[in-house]
């Protein structure tokens, strides 16, 4: 999906330049450029895999950032490498001593990226993935789903005056607009279906013990004191294979690229020489 993004950018900045420049200049610089090219810095080309590259270093820090931000962000990124690069250069750095070890160093890095990756298209792909969904997923366990109300208040005492107006025909909704100081008591104190893992021990084995359409004791938390009314119980539906695709795919890379490391590993001598002590 993000290089999908990407590639729209890339497209969305050929446009642009094109809108500048005049149809005719855009085109016949692209043909003197690498396919793919989306910005150039004093004539030399940045292509997309060059910000797709950078995009997989920097993910870490760009992830998070709407679309047209982390483009731009990356693309500013190789922009100041290339430049960098090339005042490097000029400055006699680029067959110095630390740049030939960072060189070395990353090209371990990138046969190791590329090797691995290689052997995880192989072992996950959309079979695996279908696979593991059918068996774990939609043959494996069965979740219990709760769909509850509840009202938050400062104090026992006025958990109990709750439960006193809701025994006294109070309507539970109503007291909640009213009366429930959580987010949810706008809404009629409702949370939606949830399972146990969802809420706080002592909030989830309240409301998973109830039966539907009871009112639980006070209920004492972090937050406050609860009264919770259980709406309905059901089983967690089974999500599409669209929804837990990608969660599928980490689950099934993690499994496969620690496989390959032990795969990897049974065959080598590896032994360490000397072990840093803390006050080196």
């Amino acid at each position: 999906m993000q290089r999908r993004l990407i590639i729209s950018k890339a497209i969305l900045a050929v446009s642009l330049l094109a809108a500048s420049w005049g149809v005719a200049q855009a085109q016949d610089l692209a043909q003197n450029l690498p396919q793919n090219t989306v910005v150039t810095v004093n004539g030399i080309a940045i292509t997309y895999d060059d910000i797709s590259m950078a995009e997989d270093e920097l993910l870490g820090l760009v992830g998070q950032l709407p679309e047209q931000q982390r483009f731009e962000t990356l693309v500013s990124f190789m922009v100041e490498r290339l430049l960098a690069a090339n005042a490097a250069r000029k400055a006699g750095l680029e067959n110095s001593a630390e740049v030939e070890k960072r060189v070395a160093f990353l090209k371990q890095k990138a046969l190791q990226d590329v090797y691995v990756s290689g052997l995880l298209m192989e072992r996950v792909n959309e079979e695996s993935v279908s696979a593991y969904y059918q068996k774990n997923i939609v043959e494996g366990p069965k979740q219990e789903e709760v769909r509850a109300r509840h009202i938050l208040v400062d104090s026992r005492e006025e958990a109990e005056a709750v439960i006193a107006a809701v025994k006294n025909g109070g309507d539970f909704i109503e007291l909640a607009k009213k009366r429930s100081k959580g987010p949810s008591g706008a809404g009629g104190g409702d949370l939606g279906y949830f399972d146990r893992a969802a809420m706080v021990a002592p909030f989830s084995d309240a409301a998973f013990k109830l039966k539907k359409g009871k009112v639980s004791d006070p209920v004492k938390t972090q937050f406050g004191w609860h009264v919770i009314k259980l709406e309905d119980r059901r089983t967690k539906p089974t999500p599409a294979l669209d929804d837990v695709r990608d969660q599928i795919y980490q689950i099934l890379a993690s499994e496969a690229r620690r496989g390959i490391y032990d795969e990897m590993r049974q065959g080598a001598d590896v032994q360490f020489v000397r072990i840093p002590t803390s006050s080196e």
